[in-house]
């Protein structure tokens, strides 16, 4: 990782093996390159000062004519790339917090640097050698036309290639703003947990996310490895057991069970989401002044930060990989066209040719056109529309389920049992879809019953105390959200009561959900306990029949007695 935004760097060898030879691969063709370089580089002075060169021609044109130009298309091609590294070490600079030029840069670079270069050749080209020289037979001339309409062609191409993808950037990058908050939130916790495993605390500028830790992120579809001391933290029971070995790293005291807060805040910084997280999880001391944390709260703490890691690193791949198949498609198209586009410059086609050709895509349009519009529709769903991602909890249909792939034509989720379900993109823009991930904190309810005649004491205590038992939890339910609502008399026994509430979380993670509203549920029992709230059963009328047992006779008296009681 670069330790500045200003830090370009040539790729090295970093002793894994795909990027080990990555590296080498780079490294052999820079130096091959300045050596070819130097090499015509000298001949074209030789060209120009030893006698017998001065006069050597290959193909009717001058020595150094041909040193010039092998030296542009040798050192053109280094010298362009030397130069955008000039630019992105200015743009890194100067578009720090306007992520999107970095972006679109990065994306366009290697498409840029042909296209320069190509441009380059093209140039040097036309000025050598296409300048309608008389003294030239008429098959140099054809062939020097020939090669200029070529190089020209191929100019054209790239141009077209650079267009495409432009394009292809332009359609991925309409939810990249979202992706990349996520990203550098999820990094950032990364950097405050390796803090505090190691008990360094963090020095000024060390939990700053960079651009190109940013987008070394997103070309290598993942985020650095979540370690605790050189082992990946791989699921939630690895994540829960390097809580506890950190946790032991703070223990004072006899109780096993908590740490101080302000030795844990230490090593978070103060404008850190986390900070704020801990703050209100901190409990008083029963014995001293100050606040401590819990260990199962510190254990919650780390778990969820593995999971939201997880999910960020799922959402690289998959967005990686829907952005792969929209550019492989765009890609076929834009070649195709290219080819025929370069065939045309070439004039090894004629508008004959071309209106036959126009006539038997019309007939692959009228053939295809309908897989062509489904395809238009999941594009516009998957990269503009882009209702979730990965990993999200949604609800389709009536049903929750979690985004477990996006791809261009198919989005696979999974439903509470691991029964996988494939939609069609194409169908699921035509349908209302709610993102709990994406929601803000969510209200809940419950109902109960109480007795009719319960006094008005009870009901303004009732109040009273769940009013205070939100306010005594503010981690869990947001101040001032609860409401009690009496909603009907039944049976002239019963009040139906409805209570009404606000998490401080969304319902994303359905079992934090259910947990809160569990112990919720206890606390009111706690509460009707307390406050004597009880709710009896109306009076019920039981029919007594008096008759022979069926054990003992096979037929039954012809008078049955009968006794009414009431209860």
């Amino acid at each position: 990782m670069a330790k500045g935004t200003d830090d370009v760097r040539i790729p090295m060898p970093n002793g894994k093996d795909g990027e080990n030879k990555k590296g080498w691969k780079f490294y052999t063709i820079f130096v091959g390159s300045i050596v070819f370089s130097c090499i015509i580089f000298g001949l074209l002075i030789s060209s120009l000062t030893v006698d017998r060169l001065q006069n050597s021609k290959i193909w009717d044109f001058e020595l150094w004519k041909w040193c010039v130009l092998l030296l542009v298309v040798l050192g053109g091609g280094l010298t362009v790339y030397l130069f955008l590294l000039a630019v992105e070490s200015l743009i890194i600079k100067n578009f720090l917090f306007k992520v999107e030029v970095v972006y679109y840069y990065h994306g366009m670079k290697k498409s840029v640097l042909v296209f320069i270069w190509l441009a380059l050749v093209f140039l040097a080209w036309g000025l050598l050698f296409y300048r309608g020289d008389n003294k030239l037979s008429e098959g140099t001339k054809k062939t020097i036309d020939g090669v200029t309409r070529g190089i020209g062609g191929c100019l054209i191409g790239v141009a077209m290639w650079l267009v495409k993808t432009l394009l292809v950037k332009l359609v991925a990058s309409f939810h990249m703003k979202t992706l990349f908050e996520k990203i550098k939130a999820a990094d950032r916790s990364r950097k405050i947990f390796e803090s505090i495993s190691t008990k360094q605390k963090p020095q000024d500028g060390t939990m700053k996310y960079t651009t190109t830790e940013l987008f070394d992120a997103i070309r290598n579809k993942k985020l650095p490895n979540l370690c605790y001391e050189e082992e990946e933290i791989t699921d939630e029971n690895r994540a829960a057991n390097a809580a506890n070995e950190i946790f032991k790293k703070f223990e004072r005291g006899d109780d096993e069970r908590y740490i101080d807060m302000n030795e844990l805040l230490e090593y978070i910084p103060d404008d850190a989401d986390d900070y704020k997280h801990f703050k209100e999880a901190a409990e008083e001391k029963q014995m001293g002044e100050g606040k401590q944390i819990k260990r199962s709260v510190f254990r919650s703490w780390v778990v969820s930060l593995y999971n939201s890691y997880d999910s960020v690193n799922s959402a690289l791949k998959q967005r990686k990989t829907a952005v792969d198949e929209l550019n492989k498609l765009f890609s076929v198209v834009v070649l195709l066209v290219i080819i025929v586009v370069w065939l045309l410059f070439m004039e090894y086609l004629n508008i004959k040719v071309l209106v036959f050709m126009s006539s038997q895509i019309l007939l692959v349009v009228f053939m295809f056109g309908n897989a062509a519009k489904t395809v238009f529709e999941s594009i516009i769903f998957v990269f503009i529309m882009h209702p979730f991602d990965v990993g999200d909890r949604c609800v389709v249909d009536g049903i929750q389920m979690i985004v477990e792939e996006m791809e261009i034509l198919t989005t696979n989720f999974l439903k509470y049992d691991n029964e996988k379900i494939y939609y069609p993109n194409s169908v699921l823009a035509t349908k209302p879809i709610s993102n709990l991930y994406r929601s803000p904190p969510m209200s809940d309810s419950f109902e109960f019953a109480i007795d009719l005649h319960t006094s008005k004491e009870k009901i303004e205590n009732l109040q009273a105390s769940i009013r205070e038992y939100f306010e005594a939890n503010p981690r869990r339910w947001s101040p001032a959200s609860d409401s009690l609502q009496f909603k009907e008399i039944e049976d002239m026994n019963k009040m139906k009561v409805a209570l009404y509430f606000k998490h401080t979380i969304n319902f994303h993670n359905v079992a934090k959900r259910f947990k809160r509203r569990s112990e919720l549920v206890l606390a009111m029992k706690d509460i009707f306990e307390k406050l004597m709230i009880k709710y009896y059963l109306l009076p019920q009328r039981v029919h007594l029949i008096d008759g022979p047992s069926l054990g003992k006779s096979s037929s039954l008296t012809p008078a049955v007695q009968r006794r009414s009681f009431s209860f």
